[in-house]
């Protein structure tokens, strides 16, 4: 019988992964980790029990807390947006669950995210699930290879109600029912500026100076720059009757660059800290983008231009509007993740 080890977190997603495979013959084996602060266990330990399998417990909180937490505030003090589930992914909770697997025997490690894996011309690809509302391929681009060719991720072929409805016929309607936990987990659902303060203090986060136009203009005065993230509105002041949104933010001399809503479009991006599964996919003409999570992102196909030490030039073939330093970008053909990178801050043009 086959070993998989299962990340459970105690919500339906995870669960019904366990069960699935289970069903399937596998030995499963449960692992929750405790990444920000120690778990409550009782409830994944009460599926554990009815599933009648082993739960592992790993502790990855330093880990944590230097890979994500460190680089998160580490970026908005230099004026960049992070997206830490993508780091997390790629470097924290597959790697934690990889070594569990090497420790217990096991050949497989599972989770529930709502992919689905493919092996293509030797190489492993993420591709996204059938629920498009539910995909999370964009958190997954910088994944390794030798994790992918361990993973598995039976809930890419189910849509979020399909997985709900089993459950509850399965007799775990109360699991069903469970409200999912949304956003960065270790912010706790505070906002990304109360969490950073109260980690360092007031006085390391407010530095105020200008609020700069395209031309040089002053339009004002800003808060501390760790206040502020590109296409935000809120606290820029207008003019010439129309809304400004910060543009830029210039680190080096405390300042904001604002401008109109359409001086925010973009038609190219540069990326850095890629990961590319197979680099004969950047040739591709069928090669689309997607900058975030949620949102708006640019349309139609884009061109690929190799720069030096690995980052890469996106044309775009339609504007993406508020792309800010720090995010992630993630590549597909289809349906299939070809990699992503970091969107890197450009000259200023002011």
């Amino acid at each position: 019988m086959e070993k998989v080890v299962v990340g459970l977190s105690g919500g339906v997603d995870s669960f019904v992964t366990a069960l699935l495979l289970q069903q399937r013959g596998y030995e499963v084996i449960g692992v929750t980790l405790a990444l920000w602060k120690e778990n409550e266990l009782a409830e994944v330990e009460a599926v554990c029990r009815k599933l009648k399998i082993p739960l592992l417990l790993r502790d990855g909180r330093e880990l944590f807390r230097r890979i994500i937490v460190a680089p998160f505030i580490d970026s908005y003090l230099h004026a960049t947006t992070p997206c830490p589930c993508c780091l997390c992914n790629s470097y924290v909770k597959w790697a934690l669950l990889d070594q569990v697997a090497w420790e217990v025997g096991a050949t497989r490690i599972a989770t529930g995210h709502y992919v689905r894996i493919i092996r293509k011309d030797g190489l492993y690809y993420i591709c996204r699930g059938i629920d498009l509302h539910k995909d999370q391929s964009y958190f997954l681009w910088g994944v390794p290879q030798a994790i992918l060719a361990k993973a598995i991720t039976p809930l890419g072929d189910f849509t979020k109600i399909q997985v709900k409805n089993w459950a509850s016929e399965q007799g775990y309607q109360r699991l069903a029912a469970k409200k999912e936990s949304m956003g960065i987990c270790f912010l706790e659902g505070k906002d990304y500026r109360e969490f950073i303060q109260g980690y360092l203090g007031e006085e390391k986060t407010e530095t105020p100076g200008d609020i700069l136009d395209r031309q040089g203009r002053l339009l004002g005065k800003h808060h501390g720059l760790l206040h502020y993230t590109i296409g935000q509105k809120r606290g820029i002041p207008s003019h010439g009757g129309q809304a400004f949104y910060v543009a830029e933010i210039d680190e080096a001399r405390n300042i904001i660059i604002a401008d109109t809503k359409s001086g925010l479009l973009k038609m190219s991006l540069k990326i850095g800290q890629t990961h590319i599964s197979c680099h004969d996919d950047l040739q591709a003409t069928d090669i689309t983008v997607k900058i975030r999570g949620i949102g708006l992102n640019p349309q139609g196909f884009v061109s690929i231009e190799k720069l030096l030490q690995g980052h890469l030039r996106i044309h775009l073939s339609d504007p993406a509007w508020a792309v800010a330093p720090g995010q992630p970008v993630a590549l597909y053909r289809g349906d299939r993740l070809i990699g992503g990178g970091i969107v890197e801050r450009e000259k200023c043009d002011v």
